[in-house]
Order: C-alpha cells, then sequence, then structure tokens
C-alpha cells in the first residue's frame, strides 16, 4: 500500500473519528446530567426532611405535655387596617414597613377561613377578608405632603393561602400542661380587589376611570388594574379558651405589587388636557395643590414602592371534625419522617 492509499484512507475514516468523539461526548454529558439531577434531588430531598425535623422537633414532646389538635379549624378575626403607601403618613417622606402610618386613617377589617393542620405545629391556612383602607395628606405631619392635599379610601377584598408554623409552645413553661399557647409565624400568596375613591364636594368618586395622572391618555401609561397579587404575612400568639376554641392576636403585612391602592405613583398630568378629555371633576381631583396648581409631569407620588397595608386583629378559631392533626395522612406522613431512621445526621 502506498502513502498515497494510506492517506486516503485516513481522510476517508476522520468523519467517523469525528462522530465518534462526538456521540462519546454526548454521552458523557448526558452522564453528567443524570448524576447532577439526582444529586440536587438527594439535596431537595434531604432539605425537606431536615426541615420537618427542625420545625417539629418536639412534635412529640408537645403532644405529651399539651394538647392535641383536629385536623380542620373555622377561623375568623377583627381588627384595624393601617395603609402605608403614598398618601398620608408620618413624619418626613415615605417609609416603608409599620411606621409611615397616622392614628387618624386607621380604619377596620375582618376575616373568616379555614385551617388545616397536618400536626400540632404546621398547618395551611386560608383566608377571605374585607377591609378598608384610608389616606389623607392633611393628617400628615409632612410639609410637603399636606401641600400636596391629595386623600382617597377604597375597600379591599383579598383571598389568601398561606403555611403557618408554631415556633413556640409556651405551654411547657407554665403549671397547666394541659393548654395551649403558642406563638406562631406564617407566609404565603394571595390576590386582592381595591377601588380608589375621593370625595369632592360631598360626592365620592371612583378615581381609576378618571385617570388622574393621565393614563390613558400619556404615551406608556395604562389604566391601572383593580386586582393585584399580594404576599401576607406575619406573627401572632393564641390560647386555648376551651378544649377546642382559641382566641388570640395577630399582627400580619400585606405587601402588594400595585403602587395605585390610593391612586398616586408618577407624576402630574396636565390639567387643561386632563380636563379637556376626562373632564373637569377628574381635573379638580388630579391636582389639589394649597400653594398652586403643580407643573406637568413634576412629582405626584414615588413609582419606585409599592403601596402595603397592614393589620391588627383579635383572632378566633374552633377546632371541628373528629380526625385528629397527627391521624390524617399527610400527619402520619410527617410523624414517619420524624421517626430516627428517617431524619438525617447531618
Amino acid at each position: 500500500m502506498t502513502s498515497n492509499d494510506i492517506n486516503k484512507h485516513a481522510y476517508t475514516l476522520a468523519p467517523l473519528n469525528s462522530r465518534l468523539s462526538a456521540l462519546s461526548l454526548d454521552r458523557a454529558m448526558i452522564s453528567l446530567q443524570t448524576q447532577a439531577f439526582q444529586f440536587f434531588k438527594r439535596i431537595v430531598s434531604r432539605f425537606f426532611i431536615l426541615s420537618v425535623c427542625i420545625f417539629s422537633f418536639n412534635q412529640g414532646d408537645a403532644q405529651v405535655l399539651s394538647y392535641s389538635r383536629n385536623a380542620l379549624e373555622v377561623k375568623g378575626a377583627v381588627g384595624m387596617s393601617f395603609f402605608l403607601g403614598d398618601l398620608g403618613g408620618s413624619q418626613g417622606g415615605r417609609k416603608d414597613g409599620f411606621f409611615d402610618f397616622d392614628i387618624q386613617s386607621i380604619r377596620g377589617n375582618g376575616s373568616v377561613g379555614l385551617k388545616f393542620n397536618f400536626s400540632n405545629r404546621i398547618a395551611l391556612r386560608s383566608d377571605f377578608s374585607f377591609a378598608q383602607v384610608f389616606g389623607s395628606d392633611k393628617f400628615s405631619e409632612d410639609a410637603g405632603r399636606r401641600s400636596r392635599n391629595l386623600s382617597f379610601k377604597s375597600n379591599i377584598y383579598e383571598l389568601t393561602l398561606a403555611p403557618e408554623i408554631v415556633l413556640v409552645n409556651l405551654s411547657s413553661f407554665g403549671r397547666n400542661k394541659m393548654a395551649t399557647s403558642e406563638i406562631y409565624v406564617f407566609g404565603g400568596f394571595g390576590f386582592m380587589r381595591y377601588n380608589p375613591k375621593a370625595e369632592l364636594n360631598g360626592v365620592w368618586y371612583e378615581l381609576q376611570p378618571l385617570g388622574t395622572e393621565g393614563q390613558g391618555l400619556a404615551t406608556g401609561r395604562e389604566l391601572y388594574s383593580l386586582q393585584a397579587s399580594i404576599v401576607p404575612f406575619g406573627m401572632g400568639y393564641r390560647h386555648n379558651i376551651g378544649e377546642k376554641t382559641y382566641i388570640g392576636v395577630e399582627l400580619s403585612m400585606r405587601k402588594s405589587y400595585t403602587d395605585y391602592i390610593d391612586d398616586v405613583s408618577t407624576t402630574y398630568y396636565d390639567v387643561a388636557l386632563l380636563a379637556q378629555n376626562r373632564g373637569p371633576i377628574a381635573a379638580a381631583l388630579s391636582d389639589r395643590k394649597l400653594d398652586g396648581p403643580a407643573s406637568p409631569y413634576s412629582g405626584r407620588g414615588n413609582p419606585n414602592n409599592n403601596d402595603n397595608y397592614a393589620f391588627i386583629q383579635i383572632t378566633f378559631s374552633r377546632s371541628i371534625g373528629k380526625i385528629e392533626a397527627n391521624a390524617s395522612v399527610i400527619g402520619q406522613f410527617l410523624t414517619s419522617l420524624r421517626a430516627k431512621d428517617k431524619c438525617p445526621d447531618f
């Protein structure tokens, strides 16, 4: 065989060798992906088991010391609502959290709901709440807000779903080991509907259709939706006043994904154009400054922060049904995970 024949055969085999190398690389990548998936699966599984072990490490002691909770509870609550947005508020500029409200703007709320107890410490709750929120610049201690002179009110309807975890069972520290006295936390997600209104000459007007910041008129500004998602979270304390009845107090926050609960977010619109396209009521409710008309497109609100609201409630709940929390299917599953041979050493 001549050197030309050898070179010819080598040239012919080169694509085949490339394909074989690519196939080997693909198989190696698939194997690597499979191993990575199995590793991730083991990590997630162990993390879940470890979380259950941590949050219910003294579940057995809790039953011996205090109580056995039914799997299902009905609950209700009444209390106060605090609006935390652009309008009203405390001294200085807008603040996030519970530190930007004025006493005069507090309104009421009420809730009803169901809670499914997986165990004495872990539960899933669903609540329907009605609340009214209110904000007025005239109650603010900040001169700039008082000069802006805007106000609103809105009814809020919300539906939420949240896991609840008992952090501490205080019964074990007292003399009455059969009592239930506990501190809990919760956090989840939900949806809310709102509809801001403002008063002019004794008449309350819905603000969203008026487009007080030029929504529907200015480029890039559409009429905002009256529905929004929320993240409810908080903590509470409860104590039993009977074998199946509980009373307590709860503090919670609603982090919303809208900046228009109070109809204020961005800048002023040209009042003359607003009156021409939406009427004099829209123009009057858009700019109510005490020190003269605002310049078009000057700051009216803060678009960098969404509006939020908070509840302080007195809570009532009662266990119903005959199935105990730990006797439910999920309760038995959690109990099995707490067995010594299930909880990992790490």
